[in-house]
């Protein structure tokens, strides 16, 4: 089967996008699979990537806006700009890939599964405006992957008239697919019966995790992006400066941390900025317990409580306002009776998700077969 794969990110990119994207092409090959991602290539040498894989890279390519995200750089002058001028309302510089999709679904014929996968949405919208104009030589079936929801996302706030490129996208696509039961709230209600839950999916044979030791004094971590006030450590920090007591706790991060807690902590806050995600795994796997921060609404959930739960480290959950003194008192003291339950790992083994997505592809293709 001849599969193509529209992402803003792949690897080596290290976000949720990209781990969804990458490890999803790479299973989809092991099972036989004619598989090519488009994705944003910046400077990155895929000669010895695909050679590994199988999974042949192509880029999506860029006149003006779009971040390139394995180039180090950051979005430039001009896409700054426009973003401080307009962005919240036309989506900068995300809009552009509503122009760059299309002329790679015109390019790539004969696809059978298309997946899209958002954020940004705009990969989304684009492929729905190439299907309403050109039907005849759409991919078979097309299942768009949401890891967010977009115009009724609770951290962000876009302009109603978003609300129709959203029901474009929901009306045209096969099926939608989400990372939790809980996601489904993110989206509007006429088109849940096309919703399905696909969680994040890892080979977890490539995820080495440590043997567990008990620290000399307690150690604990929290990992994955930091949003002001939303998925927030502000209130935590500003907890542990003010103990006593000796503790060791671990910030890994891609996002900035004020360099006060480390100084104000004696060196008992810990900041470690952009490690792989297999290191992130082996060194949280190493801490006595983990944190993690709810977000305000579950419509989004972290997709690094995944890697908590491969490292086998027990977790509490805090909120941005940080009301869990008696939960935190007890875990330092090594009571883990409140700590976060998972489900079974095998749900986020990529070959249980991988076949779930082929699970969907054969259910639209009957479903059309049989209504031809």
């Amino acid at each position: 089967m001849k599969i193509l794969i529209i992402s803003g990110f792949a690897f080596p990119t290290q976000n949720p996008r990209a781990f969804r994207t990458s490890e999803l092409a790479e299973q989809l090959v092991r099972f036989g699979h004619d598989v090519t991602v488009y994705s944003p290539m910046g400077n990155y040498d895929y000669s010895e990537y695909q050679k590994d894989t199988g999974v042949l890279m192509k880029d999506i390519p860029s006149v003006l806006t779009l971040p390139r995200p394995n180039s180090g750089k950051g979005r430039n002058v001009l896409t700054k700009t426009l973003w401080r001028l307009c962005g919240r309302f036309v989506d900068i510089p995300e809009v552009e890939y509503a122009f760059r999709v299309p002329p790679i679904i015109r390019k790539e014929r004969g696809v059978d599964l298309l997946i899209t996968v958002a954020a940004p949405h705009m990969i989304h919208i684009g492929t729905s405006k190439e299907k309403t104009r050109r039907p005849g030589y759409f991919p078979k079936v097309w299942i768009a992957d949401s890891g967010d929801p977009y115009y009724l996302n609770p951290m962000h706030h876009y302009p109603r008239y978003m609300k129709k490129y959203e029901e474009r996208w929901c009306g045209e696509c096969d099926y939608i697919t989400v990372p939790t039961e809980e996601s489904k709230r993110g989206y509007l209600g006429e088109f849940l019966d096309k919703i399905a839950v696909i969680p994040q999916g890892f080979d977890l044979t490539k995820t080495p995790v440590a043997e567990y030791v008990p620290g000399t004094v307690p150690t604990f971590a929290f990992a994955g992006r930091l949003y002001p006030g939303q998925r927030d450590l502000t209130s935590f920090m500003d907890y542990l400066i003010g103990l006593k007591t000796d503790y060791k706790f671990k910030v890994i991060t891609f996002s900035p941390v004020d360099p006060k807690y480390t100084a104000l902590s004696g060196g008992r806050i810990e900041v470690i900025h952009g490690i792989p995600r297999k290191d992130v795994i082996w060194e949280i796997s190493k801490c006595d317990f983990l944190v993690n921060v709810t977000n305000p609404d579950t419509v989004q959930t972290p997709s690094k409580l995944i890697d908590y739960a491969i490292s086998g480290r027990p977790v509490l959950n805090v909120s941005n306002d940080f009301h869990e003194q008696e939960a935190f008192r007890m875990f330092l003291s090594g009571d883990y009776s409140g700590a976060v339950r998972f489900a079974g790992l095998e749900q986020f083994s990529i070959e249980t998700v991988a076949s779930r997505f082929l699970e969907l592809f054969d259910l639209a293709a009957e479903r059309k077969s049989s209504s031809a």
